[in-house]
């Protein structure tokens, strides 16, 4: 008989590991209770300062408070100043304490997993490195006094120590609940964040050799002066909270002022199409032309062996390369005939008209010039400004070839569609006047890959490639959530 292993879904995965965390911490706090007042090497070598240690637990529910949100799930604090200085000045317990205690003010309700795990999280970080930060200070001094160095580098690696197991017992929740790698979850939710981290530290060590000079005294200090001087210390220390929670703010306005201005351009690509399907209502021909174009120019840019973000710019150019025309009248654009003259210079003024309505968002001048040169010639003799060679932009030679390519195998207004051979024929005898001859080689190799449909472009549809363009999908926000 075989027994089969259930599958654990994501929910139920995190559930697990919150409360395996929940009971490692209600573990380590049943052994800090036990250490703290029975082993030396683990309990500070002054009198136990408890209503300092208050005061702490108060500055670390402080700083809970003015967390800073990056993603929803994911929040950073300044409560490790707060909770390095219990573990330093008043020992592991105290410092586990002030990691417990202080998510308090952020306790869901309604979330009873969630409380759970802000607490015990924070707490099995706060104790393990409190039993790191008196057994390293332990084996420095070897039954001597210590020095002043020797502290700071006991604080250092403390500080370390904190880091990366608070990375580490957290990194498996968005991993578990959004698919979101550890390596990811670093650079957007800690790496941000360490200078700060580092700053505090550095604050905490001198305020721990400030106790520590006063506290090691033969006198001593009684348990009111060295309340009084904890508070004193820690006044400065409320204010760098403050100003890293206003530090937080700033950063949290940028990013929604940048994600709005995303959504907006995003919404402007939109209303672009919107005029390229109104502009084919006028010409009945733009929409499918621009799809094939996409299509045919894309696939040059990739084998070309182009950046991805090339192939975006230039599978989005290609869709929109003619919304210039919505500024031509509807007799030009469905003329039955050769235009000449005025008619002609009319048409020319699309590249212009589409380099301006596209200009006016910051994101798309790479897209704009594209389309401002994209039927400029090889040898020079193209429109609007007569660039040559490569002074041409890579994208809108591409484009160029495409697009004549396009408008050959069509049936148009003066004439029906070319045979696919007459139109190869044809990109080969320009070739180095009219069209790129590099561009040339490569499209028809592309070709030679295809069967008929595709050398016709009878398979392009409008709405479909904008649907799936790849540059639309860059403007998008990246968002990290964990829960």
């Amino acid at each position: 008989m075989r027994w089969a292993i259930p599958k654990l879904d994501r929910a139920a995965l995190t559930t697990l590991y919150v409360f395996c965390i929940g009971a490692l911490a209600l573990g380590l706090l049943a052994a800090l209770a036990y250490v703290q007042f029975h082993v030396s090497a683990l309990s500070t070598p002054w009198p136990l300062q408890w209503p300092g240690g208050f005061v702490l637990v108060c500055v670390a529910v402080f700083a809970e408070k003015y967390l800073i949100r990056i993603r929803s799930g994911i929040e950073v604090s300044a409560s490790f100043l707060a909770i390095l200085l219990s573990i330093a000045l008043v020992g592991p317990l105290a410092g586990y304490v002030a990691a417990a205690v202080s998510p308090i003010l952020l306790a869901r309700r309604k979330e009873p997993l969630r409380s759970l795990w802000y607490s015990a999280s924070l707490a099995l970080v706060a104790g393990t490195t409190g039993l790191c930060y008196w057994l390293l200070l332990d084996w420095a001094s070897n039954g001597t006094s210590v020095s002043s160095l020797v502290v700071a580098i006991v604080g250092v690696a403390a500080g370390v120590v904190y880091q990366a197991l608070n990375f580490a017992i957290v990194a498996p929740i968005p991993w578990f609940r959004r698919g979101i790698t550890p390596l990811a979850f670093w650079r957007e939710a800690f790496q941000p964040f360490l200078p700060f981290h580092f700053f505090f530290l550095a604050i905490s060590l001198g305020l721990i050799y400030i106790y520590r000079s006063y506290a090691m005294k033969p006198s001593g200090v009684s348990t009111l002066y060295s309340t009084l001087l904890i508070i004193i210390c820690l006044l400065p220390v409320m204010g760098l909270i403050y100003a890293f929670r206003a530090f937080a703010h700033q950063r949290e306005l940028a990013q929604h002022n940048e994600a709005l201005a995303l959504r907006n351009e995003k919404l402007f690509l939109q209303a672009v199409k919107s005029q390229v399907t109104a502009l084919d209502v006028k010409d009945n021909y733009t929409a499918r032309h621009s799809a094939a174009v996409a299509q045919w120019a894309t696939d040059i840019a990739q084998a070309m062996a182009l950046s991805q973000h090339q192939q975006n710019v230039t599978h989005l150019a290609s869709l929109v390369h003619d919304v210039g025309k919505i500024g031509v009248p509807d007799e030009v654009l469905n003329f039955p005939g050769r235009l000449e003259g005025e008619a002609w210079r009319l048409v020319e003024t699309h590249c212009q008209n589409g380099h301006k309505i596209l200009k006016t968002i910051d994101q798309m001048d790479e897209l704009a010039d594209v389309i401002l040169y994209h039927h400029e010639k090889f040898d020079g003799s193209g429109y609007p400004t007569g660039l040559a060679g490569d002074a041409i932009p890579l994208l809108s030679r591409i484009i160029c070839v495409a697009d004549s390519y396009s408008a050959m195998v069509s049936d148009r207004p003066y004439r029906k569609a070319l045979p696919v051979s007459v139109a190869r024929g044809e990109l080969r005898k320009h070739a180095g006047g009219q069209f790129d001859p590099a561009v040339v080689d490569v499209f028809l190799g592309v070709l030679d890959t295809h069967g008929g449909p595709y050398q016709t472009g009878n398979l392009a549809d409008f709405d479909l490639e904008f649907s799936s363009d790849r540059f639309l999908r860059e403007l998008e926000p990246e968002r990290a959530e964990v829960a």
